[in-house]
């Protein structure tokens, strides 16, 4: 049975409505890298399906207006890209983050969704617009290179949690090109370098060398270490110094529940020496390290070594963090 136009276009409406509210109201399950990009890659499909939405309310509005079919897609495409990029000024406005790469998923995904459609589109028989089967195939196949490459950020991510939860209780020993994904600095410099000969009897080839500003507090962080430290019994890693006195770092540590308050973390000033300094913690202090509670030690979620304004730049190595 044959829908009339009005119907065709209230259900077309519909769906663009339903998935701006799925864009509205869907919330990331978890504050972590690999979901927001999860959910940043759910734009493509998400807006392919608006597009193909968009191009049909062009065919039925406008069919008589316009005789060659591919203008229709070009509206599609173009009103798409508008939709988008409301969204995004929108949410500039709200809580939730604008974002440039979210406008080029919406972008892709209506590529993606607008070429494939075209090599079935039945529309196109008698319009004198004609693929051939060979280019029809070529149009298919540049879709998916082009939806996969689009994907590529998020299966970097699942690659660097796979290596991540692999590698545990090792948690970083700058071997690995995908643990790099998880460890940052802040108004401080890292490099991974050899490790240095005076760093003692290391068995790895890199160690992370950190180089704090004088400016203001810097730090080291790992983001997102391997949650679950319960059955282990301590922190360990390296730490070498070429400094001629000691300097005082900061360790802190904190789970998912940490409510940014200094007293619902672990915290500890490590005296470094020149030289190596193999430092080890027991989990047990850090379990018990907040205030009115315990650390939740299946939920680990940060490591920072900070510096508040050193009197000098200062240039530590690091090296081995793990449990034990």
């Amino acid at each position: 049975m044959k829908l009339s136009r009005r119907l065709q276009i209230v259900l077309m409406v519909a769906v663009i409505s339903a998935a701006l509210i799925v864009l509205e109201k869907y919330k990331i399950p978890l504050n972590i890298f690999l979901w927001r990009y999860i959910f940043d890659a759910g734009h493509i499909p998400l807006f392919g399906v608006i597009s193909i939405a968009f191009l049909g309310i062009s065919q039925t509005l406008w069919q008589r207006r316009f005789k060659n079919p591919m203008i229709h897609y070009i509206i599609a495409f173009v009103l798409t890209g508008l939709l988008g990029l409301i969204t995004e000024i929108i949410q500039y406005f709200t809580p939730r983050d604008a974002d440039l790469w979210d406008i080029i998923n919406d972008g892709v995904g209506a590529i993606c969704f607008l070429g494939l459609y075209l090599t079935f589109d039945r529309r196109l028989l008698g319009s004198g617009v004609v693929l051939s089967k060979k280019l029809k195939y070529i149009i298919r196949l540049a879709v998916v290179v082009l939806g996969l490459v689009a994907l590529m950020p998020t299966f970097n991510w699942i690659g660097a949690y796979i290596n991540r939860n692999i590698r545990f209780p090792q948690i970083c020993n700058f071997e690995s090109d995908w643990e790099q994904k998880f460890v940052f600095a802040n108004n401080a410099s890292l490099s991974i370098v050899p490790s240095p000969e005076s760093f003692g009897d290391s068995i790895d080839n890199n160690v992370g060398r950190v180089d704090f500003s004088k400016n203001g507090s810097s730090n080291f962080m790992i983001v997102e270490p391997y949650p679950d430290w319960a059955g282990y019994e301590n922190l360990s890693f390296s730490i070498f110094s070429d400094n001629p006195e000691i300097i005082n770092i900061e360790l802190r540590i904190n789970d998912r529940q940490h409510d940014k308050n200094y007293h619902d973390r672990f915290n500890q000033v490590l005296s470094i020496n020149p030289g190596i300094n193999n430092i080890s913690i027991p989990l047990i202090d850090i379990q018990m390290a907040p205030k009115n509670r315990q650390m939740d030690m299946r939920k680990i979620n940060l490591i920072i070594l900070f510096m508040v304004q050193p009197e000098n730049s200062i240039t530590i190595y690091l090296d081995n963090f793990r449990l034990e």
